[in-house]
């Protein structure tokens, strides 16, 4: 049962971590200034 706890509450904070994120680097309209580093791949061998 403290496990559910915990999990759920880590959900909240990440949650709201990543809502701040966003705002904070330009609220959704940064997109268009360039790809999240994510998608960028090392060439294949």
């Amino acid at each position: 049962m403290r496990l559910l706890m915990m999990l759920i509450l880590a959900l909240m904070i990440a949650s709201v971590i990543g809502i701040l994120g966003v705002q904070m680097f330009g609220g959704g309209s940064g997109k268009s200034d360039k790809p999240p580093a994510v998608i960028q791949q090392p060439e294949p061998k």
